[in-house]
């Protein structure tokens, strides 16, 4: 029995790497894998994606996880969204990302670092909100990223992504260091 159990969960490794094989030769340089080493707030169970271009316009991605073919993000630039758009990494989450670049606000002008957010559409009534709160840091040298939790921010977890909400704050937010 021991046996056949091993066999089994062999065959599945093998097939999930032949999956992984196919989605990367399809996506290119695009594909390095990102590990969340936490996962990401709520869903710490899926912790490798990637980054995938998104068919509906080259200003969105797709955070595709590696650990289950089901499950993506839409995900963009909050640049984009809010041009002044900045974030202060704490220490611990720095650390956890191995960034080592410095303190200060970051933004994508960092070659080392981008800034994500996750996009949620709503269909009725239609409407599109970005996740100021929670932006996704991925550190590219290190293949490593984090969702942070942003402190001493007016930034709105449902953003609305048609313009910007009356009174929303664009100023540099720090990290909690409990990035998921």
């Amino acid at each position: 029995m021991a046996q056949s159990i091993a066999i089994e969960q062999k065959q599945r490794r093998e097939s999930q790497m032949a999956e992984m094989e196919d989605l990367s030769s399809l996506l290119g340089d695009e594909s390095q894998p990102i590990e969340f080493t936490s996962g990401l707030v709520g869903l710490e169970e899926w912790r490798r994606f990637i980054i995938i271009s998104h068919p509906a316009g080259e200003s969105l991605r797709l955070l595709q996880s590696l650990d289950d073919d089901r499950v993506s993000f839409i995900v963009a630039n909050p640049e984009q969204i809010v041009p002044d758009y900045r974030v202060t990494l704490s220490d611990a989450d720095a650390a956890a990302i191995k960034f080592t670049g410095g303190r200060g606000p970051i933004s994508t002008d960092n070659s080392d670092l981008d800034l994500y957010c996750i996009l949620s559409v709503q269909e009725e009534p239609f409407s599109v909100t970005a996740n100021l709160l929670g932006p996704l840091v991925i550190n590219w040298k290190t293949g490593l990223g984090l969702q942070a939790v942003l402190t001493d921010s007016n930034y709105n977890p449902r953003h609305p992504v048609a313009g910007q909400a009356a009174g929303q704050s664009t100023a540099p937010a720090k990290t909690t260091g409990k990035g998921a």
